[in-house]
């Protein structure tokens, strides 16, 4: 096709060409085209064939609202052609086709309609049930679904962004333009987000003006212009919006450009207030065959001109339901399109002075008139044209019937922040009655079409927005509401929904393939709520989800269920724009925590993991035993980086309350100088987490938890005293304190060398706690503790130090031989002592009393209202329940491996963990079993699936394993 260079609205580069190929042949573009638009220059009009009926599907919108382009490109199914930019060398193919899209085999199907109504899948091929497996398989063959290769894998970079914004405005048209502008006034920041690949919405490709004469397309230019240039207001175009969440948390992802370091990117925004100025996209016109390669919505053929050159057809007919179509009909009859004439389906409301100009170029307007059939197979060649009432019908001859009911607004961003919704008398469009906090609509969406109105309604949306954020603009704000109420409100919109026809070719979903015929289907079989047509007729339950019928559905269920008057609207959920599961996971980033001591570890031979957020030093050897380490920890003095630990100080007139909620120990014991050990439960008496407490001074504690709870305590505190109105205060020390655990019988000997305070058993007992400064410098908190069975120090001290005290202690060590020792280390040490970890030793069933630890809960300090009390009373002293035990292998060169199930003749319990012990040389480990084989002597069997059948025996046993007195970590 030869393209309209000339025209000062193009967004495309015709000296710059790229190319494709299709079908074996080669297809010319040019820069800024996408892949349908450089298909349709080239003549393609059959882009796709539909999911069940196989039936000739061509270009009908550019926004990707529903599935008619969708294509296999570069070997990705389901790609969206029309939203795709055209790059070189893209291979593309069509899918769903037994053949070729022009020539497809399936299309026989079409002629089968009658034999698959409304529930067709629900009522056949499910009896006898062995019937389904195979009828599944067959259906997918035939149906619409892309196929990948296996060995398929994703090319490009996906990255993602997580920013804060005190605005942000979703949809970049005249209205989002006004807005953002707006709320950068104040000096808020402001993030506009814009689906198409540049800002200007539905003035971009206009030419009619505004109030003082200027194009429509060019004050859109002049204020993206203006946009880009504000520093406050951060612009991303080829970006929708696709999901909005509590608290204004606004998803969405972007297409990258040539010369970005991404291909596409995932972005989350935590904003103070939102301003949706999405516009509006058109109702389709239902009538008989109203898909078919050739009918095109208004806004798709006067794009495809006025942004990408191109005439969409030769000969026209109009079928429109609003100005915007008159509007239209005007400018391509002046680029050279010729035009049979214009069936408006309002009797009256037109815009004289569009009826004066079809008049001057002689084009016949038939108000009141409607399309009723587009005739032809894979391009259409004539439209009848009815009366609304069906009384009168004429034929028109044409290769392009532009077809439009009218307009509804995108309101998918309200609706996903729980708007409630509303049919609307006056615009007939369905919208929020109830706005969410801080969210404020603007522009065409509220069923406002003058220019200079859509203007000055984002103007006040982004004012009121930029107030909810906390900026000063009450003048203004009244300034500007006085300016928009003197200016055009919302107009009276199309009320029409259907074609006077029978309805068995007029699809009201082109996804699906439903027709208004299967709508009524199921509607007389009682599912007379859209919400439920919507599943049984399967309308819009595809990849364009609500685009195409997410208006037209609850309109023609009201009409047919004569409950017109109230109208209710589907819900719509996330993502509202198909998102590649590649843009989600993101860069694919090895993404970890570090300790300060990792890169002396590594330098120390350290083989790591990542355990939770963190990556820690979990052998010291290629011996992933761990033998020598252990025995060193046991004989002599060893140190470990215990820098993960969740660390916190918690002060203020109500901290100790705050502790007695969540701790089920009585926190009002813990004394100065003096360690308490204590845990936390959840609700239902689970066993969350666990840690120590020290008391700093007068309602001022500090205290630690596990690594993989550091990161939820704060939230956990805030949560349970939310509705208390205590006075307290919480720091996260976890990433500012680091740890060193020193352990072994030398550990004393070591610690003296580096101190300066008495460290002896008198001076410094097990299960107390010290503040010291090394050297006068660098403060240390340091606890006497014995998490492996050994004497241990915990030595606490600021992140920065970490390095200077870890070579101290490594020197002072050198004449004992100490060394490193890791995470496996720790586990099977530990594990000897029967010290749990949680998560290892417990799980989301079992209970603080469950695995011992129910000497911890104080049962007397009722009035704390403790976290998992009442469950813990109901729970106590009941039998079936899991229980964990001690227990040793039969055959001590054989541990079972973690997770082994217990077994009889059903499960009974599993292996938490379980090793060989290098100190008493059996193999022991620690089990959750039934509270029926919990007792001591009692026999377990155990499977694992690696001994092909063969099982494994071991005796519950006195626990712990290793110095059961404690005199060791004691002494």
């Amino acid at each position: 096709m030869n393209r309209l260079n000339q025209l000062p609205t193009l967004r495309i580069d015709p000296s710059e060409k790229r190319t494709l190929t299709y079908r074996g042949k080669t297809y010319q573009g040019v820069a800024g085209d996408t892949v349908a638009s450089a298909l349709y220059a080239g003549g393609v009009r059959v882009f796709a064939r539909s999911l069940k009926y196989h039936r000739p599907r061509g270009l009908y919108s550019l926004d990707g609202e529903c599935s008619n382009t969708m294509m296999d490109v570069d070997g990705i199914p389901n790609v969206r052609t029309e939203n795709t930019p055209l790059e070189s060398g893209m291979a593309v193919k069509a899918q769903n086709v037994v053949g070729s899209a022009n020539f497809d085999w399936m299309a026989f199907i079409d002629k089968f309609d009658w034999m698959m109504p409304a529930g067709f899948y629900y009522k056949t091929m499910h009896k006898p049930a062995a019937i389904w497996p195979l009828a599944m398989k067959q259906i997918r063959k035939a149906a619409g679904l892309g196929v990948i290769s296996s060995d398929y894998e994703m090319k490009g970079q996906y990255d993602e962004l997580f920013m804060k914004a005190e605005v942000t405005v979703i949809g970049g048209g005249a209205a989002g333009m006004a807005a953002a502008l707006a709320a950068a006034e104040s000096g808020r920041r402001v993030v506009l987000l814009e689906a198409r690949p540049h800002l200007g919405g539905c003035f971009d490709y206009r030419v009619s003006t505004d109030g003082d004469g200027t194009p429509l397309y060019r004050k859109a230019r002049e204020m993206a212009e203006k946009v880009e240039k504000t520093p406050n207001i951060r612009v991303f175009t080829h970006t929708p919006m696709v999901g909005a969440y509590t608290n204004n948390l606004i998803t969405a992802f972007q297409v990258g450009k040539k010369g970005d370091a991404f291909t596409e990117r995932y972005i989350e925004i935590r904003s103070d207030s939102v301003v949706v100025a999405t516009g509006c996209i058109e109702r389709p016109l239902l009538f008989d065959n109203n898909e078919r390669p050739g009918v095109m919505q208004v806004g798709c053929a006067h794009r495809m001109a006025r942004t990408y050159g191109l005439l969409p057809g030769k000969q026209a007919v109009f079928s429109i339901g609003h100005d915007l179509g008159l509007e239209a009909a005007v400018d391509l009859f002046d680029l050279g399109l010729k035009i049979a004439c214009v069936a408006d389906i309002r009797e009256d409301g037109q815009n004289p002075e569009l009826l004066v100009a079809l008049a001057e170029r002689n084009i016949p307007v038939l108000k009141g008139w409607v399309a009723a059939k587009a005739h032809g197979g894979k391009q259409i060649k004539k439209v009848t044209l009815s009366t609304v009432e069906g009384t009168v019908k004429r034929d028109f001859d044409c290769d392009l019937l532009v077809a439009s009911a009218g307009l509804t607004p995108v309101t998918g961003p309200f609706i996903l922040a729980q708007a409630k919704m509303g049919y609307d008398n006056l615009t007939g469009y369905f919208l929020p009655t109830e706005l969410p906090e801080r969210m404020f609509s603007a522009g065409r969406l509220t069923g406002i079409n003058d220019p200079a109105a859509i203007e000055a309604s984002g103007r006040l949306a982004g004012l009121k927005a930029a107030a909810a954020a906390g900026a000063d603009m009450a003048a203004a704000v009244a300034e500007a509401e006085n300016a928009a109420a003197a200016l055009p409100g919302p107009e009276r919109g199309c009320k029409l929904v259907t074609a006077p026809v029978k309805g068995r070719k007029s699809f009201i979903c082109f996804d699906e393939d439903a027709t208004v015929k299967s709508v009524k289907q199921a509607i007389d079989k009682g599912f007379d709520v859209p919400e439920l047509v919507k599943r049984f007729a399967g309308v819009g339950l595809g990849p364009g989800q609500s685009g195409i019928p997410g208006h037209n559905l609850p309109l023609f269920v009201a009409k047919y269920t004569a409950s017109i008057a109230t109208p209710k609207p589907t819900t719509v959920r996330p993502p509202l724009v198909p998102t590649f599961l590649a843009t989600y996971a993101g860069y694919n980033h090895h993404m970890f925590k570090r300790t300060p001591m990792h890169y002396d570890q590594i330098a120390d031979g350290g083989v790591f993991r990542n355990i939770g957020v963190w990556q820690r030093a979990r052998y010291f050897s290629e011996d992933y035993s761990c033998k020598e380490e252990i025995l060193n920890v046991r004989n002599n003095v060893g140190m470990l980086d215990g820098s993960t630990l969740g660390k916190f100080r918690i002060h203020g007139p109500d901290a100790l309350k705050a502790l007695q909620r969540v701790y089920v120990s009585d926190m009002s014991k813990v004394k100065e100088g003096r360690i308490k050990y204590s845990a936390m439960c959840n609700d239902d008496g689970c066993v969350i987490d666990d840690g120590v407490v020290v008391k700093l001074g007068e309602n001022d504690y500090y205290f630690t938890t596990s690594t993989g709870r550091a990161g939820q305590t704060v939230e956990w505190i805030r949560y349970h005293t939310r509705f208390d109105g205590w006075n307290f205060n919480m720091v996260n020390l976890t990433d500012a304190m680091g740890v060193i655990n020193l352990s072994g019988p030398n550990a004393r000997k070591v610690l003296a060398k580096v101190v300066d305070i008495d460290v002896s058993n008198e001076a410094f007992a097990f299960s107390e706690y010290k503040e010291f400064f090394i050297q006068d410098t660098i403060f240390v908190r340091a606890m006497r503790l014995g998490f492996v069975g050994e004497l241990s120090y915990e030595l606490h001290v600021p992140s920065s130090y970490m390095k200077a005290v870890w070579d101290m202690l490594k020197d002072a060590g050198a004449e004992f031989g100490i060394r490193n020792f890791g995470v496996e280390a720790q586990n099977v040490l530990r594990m000897e002592k029967c010290h749990i970890i949680l998560g290892q030793e417990s799980e989301q069933r079992t209970n603080l009393l469950d695995v011992g630890l129910g000497f911890l809960w104080d049962r007397r300090k009722t009035d704390a209202k403790t976290v998992g009390a009442v469950a813990l009373r109901q729970a106590e002293n009941k039998a079936g329940r899991l229980k964990l035990v001690g227990i040793r292998m039969e055959d001590d060169d054989r541990p079972a491996r973690d997770g082994a199930l217990i077994v009889d003749s059903k499960v009974r319990g599993y292996v938490a963990t379980m090793r060989k012990s290098f100190t008493t040389g059996q193999a022991v480990g620690m089990a959750l079993v039934e509270s029926q084989l919990a007792d001591k002597g009692t026999r377990l069997e155990i499977f694992e699936d690696e001994c092909n059948g063969v099982r494994l025996y071991a005796r519950v046993v006195d626990t712990p394993f290793y110095d059961p007195s404690g005199e060791r970590m004691k002494s």
